[in-house]
């Protein structure tokens, strides 16, 4: 689309003006485990919506890495810790200002996933317990200033397809390879998945998080259209 009203492919640092009498936005996130084929699913519902309503934005979270994103997988222990709170404002601060504009925003995860990662820090050691209280407050704090996104499509999928997804994607040059060595590949994305399984599982059962999740497994790649059917019904759209 060449549309000088199109959001879908720029930069979200560079926000606009408002959007004029706008009453209603949606925010629609795309979760899940890396090699779960997030940014697929996030371009096919970004351009369904963006047909409907030319203020919308994908953000994918290419968007939110830090120049020095590989220190996160090759010295975690010093700089595990600051690298994800980075992410964290980030997530937070671009979701923030695009729905505050009035905007619909989709999104490849959402700040309700931030403790994942953390999480998964402390258990391998790579923070401490005042870190972790650290990151844990000012998270509470920013998600009291963030609304909660209407829908979350969770892709729940085995971390050995994740694995292989990657594998694949990194023999072929379509993504860099980000971990140190294989062993340590395998430990994270495995670490990562059971994380996530917690996580949904205590979004689901909690009232504190107003969100409807759709949750999706490794077969559904292939029928975007029936999802993004899903999503807008559950919008009223």
């Amino acid at each position: 689309m060449t549309d000088k009203l199109n959001y879908l492919t720029r930069t979200p640092w560079e926000t606009p003006a408002a959007v004029p009498g706008k009453k209603q936005c949606y925010y629609i996130c795309i979760s899940g485990n890396s090699g779960a084929g997030k940014s697929t699913l996030l371009n096919s519902i970004a351009g369904a919506l963006f047909q409907r309503d030319k203020y919308t934005i994908g953000i994918d979270e290419k968007n939110l890495h830090h120049p020095f994103l590989a220190s996160l997988f090759f010295e975690a222990h010093e700089y595990g810790f600051q690298l994800q709170l980075n992410f964290m404002l980030q997530r937070t601060l671009l979701a923030k200002r695009w729905l505050d504009l009035g905007y619909n925003v989709v999104m490849e995860r959402s700040h309700l996933e931030d403790p994942i990662f953390i999480n998964h820090f402390k258990q391998m050691g790579y923070i401490d317990d005042n870190e972790y209280d650290v990151y844990m407050n000012l998270w509470d704090a920013l998600d009291r200033k963030l609304r909660h996104p209407d829908v979350i499509l969770f892709l729940n999928v085995p971390p050995e397809v994740s694995i292989k997804r990657i594998d694949d994607d990194e023999n072929s040059g379509k993504r860099p390879c980000e971990f140190p060595d294989q062993q340590t590949k395998e430990i994270w994305i495995r670490s990562w998945h059971q994380n996530y399984v917690n996580r949904f599982a205590e979004i689901a059962g909690s009232k504190r998080f107003n969100t409807h999740i759709i949750e999706l497994d490794e077969k559904t790649g292939a029928e975007n259209e029936t999802i993004v059917k899903r999503v807008f019904d559950r919008l009223g759209l």
